[in-house]
């Protein structure tokens, strides 16, 4: 219940005395005379004070040095404490500052302080600009992070660190930055410890000597936290600390996880140096991994399921292990899937036999496996060089007429020219060049073409697309086929295109001996 003096405040100020209002803001803010504090009301009386008799240092000051962030303020109560601190902060109010200085970076970041989350993009343009507040509030923190009276040097130092790595004052610094964490993690504090925490995700050597003074007491914990997993990880990183390695993949990191594996396993030449391998152990680990979609566990599980000395040897399972680490892009994988497809081409029911092979083989090459790229040049032919191949003539004038009167081709004509295109970029023969379904040569790692529809002794080929310009071809071939959608005829009628357009051009046709009879 409010006191006899209170209610006679009250009076006085609900009819008009400034110092009245005034007194029951600060009765408010601070939850003095056995009054609940209520900061929003603290902030309507004060402002009703200010507007009779002016806004003075007692108030701006009394409001910085009393705020509560935590709290949730309407966008009137936020305007007016705002005011608040930016004149105390101006006056040189160390806790304003500081004040400020927790707003502004609330306000350039998804973190903004309760107490001023009414505030939109446009309210802070409308009281100056953002930017210019940022500029401000990076001087603020500097200075308040150099000043040892201020009570809270540690945390304005960590705070500046931070903004100097993110960047949201304006100014990215990451030397600067490492070196201020650096500094305070080296202190046994729960500062300490949480200022080597805060760069878990971007931790280096400079913070190894930090690293080293928190490492024994985050050893001794009885239930270590999932929140220290990037330092436990670190701990093993940089110092090869084994136990914090293990702590790391019981809080369910994956690296850790990955790691521990493949150290229990011995599947590194350095690891197999030192003892025998624990493969069951290993094999726990890695499946831990793998479930999280992490395809070395895959592999590795792949190798160890081949190993005489498992007890789970299977090589149905291995396969298996190696698939999902082909799917995940794991390279040596693809390899080996590529590879297992190809020796089994002869018992497996594809329409085009080597090209699930050629596929995954294709994949590896591009991802450095020497291997790979030895083997795909025995499934899948190589013509790069499409200016040496029979039907450059022709194409080079189909090419130059369609970029200056490609008008003159329509229909049916144009589709032959894009025939001849293709023809030229994957050297095709004539049977080829007039009977290949355009829209179903390219595939994502090179071009099938068969023509067993037409003629059945004819043998499917599976061309590696190398360049730009063969699949620039193929991809605009592909599209006016789409778009057209005609009807080309038989083979003597596409025959007699071929011929007219090479007459058209002024050139006979190439001398090349078909794949089968066209007579």
């Amino acid at each position: 219940m409010a006191s006899k003096d209170f209610l006679k405040i009250m009076r006085l100020a609900r009819s008009g005395d400034a110092l009245a209002q005034q007194k029951i803001g600060q009765i408010y803010l601070l939850g003095e005379q056995g009054t609940p504090q209520n900061t929003p009301n603290a902030l309507l009386w004060l402002e009703k004070a200010s507007l009779s008799i002016g806004f003075n240092e007692e108030i701006f000051n009394l409001v910085s040095n009393n705020l509560n962030l935590d709290e949730g303020l309407g966008l009137t109560q936020s305007l007016f404490a705002w005011k608040c601190i930016t004149h105390a902060a101006n006056s040189g109010n160390t806790q304003a500052r500081w004040l400020y200085v927790q707003i502004v970076v609330g306000a350039t970041s998804d973190s903004s302080v309760l107490a001023f989350s009414a505030l939109t993009e446009k309210h802070w343009t409308d009281l100056g600009g953002i930017d210019h507040f940022k500029n401000l509030a990076l001087r603020y923190l500097e200075e308040l992070s150099d000043l040892p009276s201020f009570g809270f040097q540690n945390l304005a130092q960590k705070l500046l660190s931070e903004c100097l790595m993110d960047g949201c004052l304006g100014i990215v610094d990451e030397s600067r930055s490492k070196k201020i964490v650096s500094h305070l993690a080296v202190d046994t504090s729960e500062m300490g410890l949480s200022s080597l925490l805060s760069f878990a995700k971007n931790f280096d050597e400079h913070l190894v000597p930090a690293l080293s003074v928190h490492l024994p007491a985050l050893l001794d914990v009885r239930k270590p936290s999932a929140e220290h997993q990037l330092l436990y990880w670190a701990a093993w990183k940089y110092l090869g600390n084994e136990t914090a390695l293990e702590i790391a993949a019981e809080l369910s990191y994956v690296p850790a996880q990955l790691a521990l594996g493949l150290r229990l396993a011995k599947l590194d030449a350095v690891d197999s140096d030192h003892g025998n391998a624990r493969l069951k152990q290993a094999v726990f680990w890695l499946k831990q991994a793998a479930n999280q979609g992490e395809r070395d566990a895959w592999y590795a599980l792949g190798l160890i399921n081949r190993m005489p000395q498992y007890s789970g040897y299977s090589a149905e399972d291995s396969d298996a292990c190696f698939d999902k680490a082909a799917d995940l892009g794991h390279p040596e994988a693809q390899f080996k899937k590529g590879a297992a497809l190809w020796r089994k081409r002869n018992s497996l029911d594809e329409a085009i036999q080597g090209l699930q092979a050629s596929y995954w083989i294709w994949h590896a090459a591009q991802q450095g496996v020497g291997a790979a790229e030895e083997l795909l040049s025995k499934i899948m032919l190589s013509c790069p060089n499409a200016s040496v191949n029979d039907w450059a003539s022709l194409a080079r004038l189909v090419k130059a007429s369609l970029n200056e009167v490609g008008h003159r081709f329509t229909g049916e004509m144009l589709l032959m020219c894009h025939r001849v295109l293709v023809a030229n970029q994957l050297n095709l023969n004539k049977a080829e060049l007039l009977l290949a379904d355009i829209g179903a040569i390219q595939h994502e790692h090179g071009a099938v073409i068969d023509i067993r529809e037409h003629l059945p002794r004819s043998n499917p080929k599976l061309i590696l697309i190398e360049s730009l310009e063969q699949r620039k071809t193929l991809m605009m071939a592909s599209k006016a086929f789409g778009n057209m959608n005609l009807d080309e005829g038989n083979l003597r009628q596409r025959r007699y295109r071929l011929e007219k357009l090479t007459e058209m051009l002024g050139l006979s046709l190439p001398a090349l001996q078909d794949q089968q009879d066209l007579a």
